[in-house]
């Protein structure tokens, strides 16, 4: 795929630019070029914050996928702004290099989103569910060849990576693509290649798992989001 080359390169190229904001804008874009043509009718991709109808928040997060049909964004410019959860399918952290500083911050970023209420949530449902898929992306890694993987690295920072993982999906340039099932309460890999099979995989998860979430009925009520609970009585005539 030409955008994932073309992505690949503008990082590589963002690397040596000395401003740590911009360079981190150059890579969020990059990505974004890759996913937006091929997204499912209905569904954008905007950056900010996650947000639920108790008035609680996310971290900030680099790319969300969401679905404005569902409910709306409160928008501050053409992309940033913050999004009800039930509109949220996948927000995506986008790293220059994973380093096990930046899949600490990933997964403390994933936690703040899954602690997030949602519409139809019960009130025993299992540890790190959510309608959003948290997901680490990463142009490079520190790591050396020494026959440790991203994902080996990741299982050291949360406790429940095999069968309750934070993050759902991580995926390294010219390392591999992970991604957790929970049909089967496993972990699949997908090796790297010289065309990027790795960014392939992780793109086509991406947007199959979004072309078969618009048949699932997410329930969300604009309302719920204007106003706090109060009394209200039954006037009789």
């Amino acid at each position: 795929m030409n955008q994932i080359d073309y992505a690949v390169r503008e990082a590589e190229n963002a690397a040596t630019i000395e401003h740590p904001g911009l360079v981190g804008r150059i890579r969020e874009l990059s990505v974004s070029q890759v996913f937006e043509p091929l997204l499912p009718s209905g569904f954008e991709i905007g950056t900010g914050k996650i947000c639920d109808r108790n008035g609680d928040q996310s971290n900030e997060a680099d790319i969300i996928i969401y679905n404005r049909s569902i409910l709306a964004p409160i928008m501050y410019s053409e992309r940033d702004g913050v999004f009800p959860i039930e509109a949220c399918f996948y927000s995506i952290e986008v790293k220059s290099k994973a380093t096990a500083l930046e899949i600490q911050d990933a997964i403390r970023k994933g936690n703040s989103i899954i602690n997030l209420y949602y519409a139809g949530a019960d009130a025993d449902k299992p540890n790190n569910l959510s309608l959003v898929v948290p997901t680490f992306f990463a142009f490079g890694s520190d790591l050396s060849d020494s026959g440790i993987s991203e994902l080996q690295r990741y299982a050291k920072y949360d406790p429940e990576w095999r069968e309750r993982p934070i993050l759902k999906a991580i995926c390294v340039v010219g390392k591999g693509y992970w991604y957790h099932s929970k049909k089967d309460s496993d972990w699949f890999f997908c090796p790297p290649t010289q065309t990027h099979d790795e960014v392939i995989g992780l793109v086509s998860g991406i947007v199959n798992t979004l072309a078969s979430a618009r048949s699932q009925n997410r329930q969300a009520l604009l309302g719920q989001y204007l106003m706090s609970e109060r009394n209200v009585s039954l006037v009789k005539s």
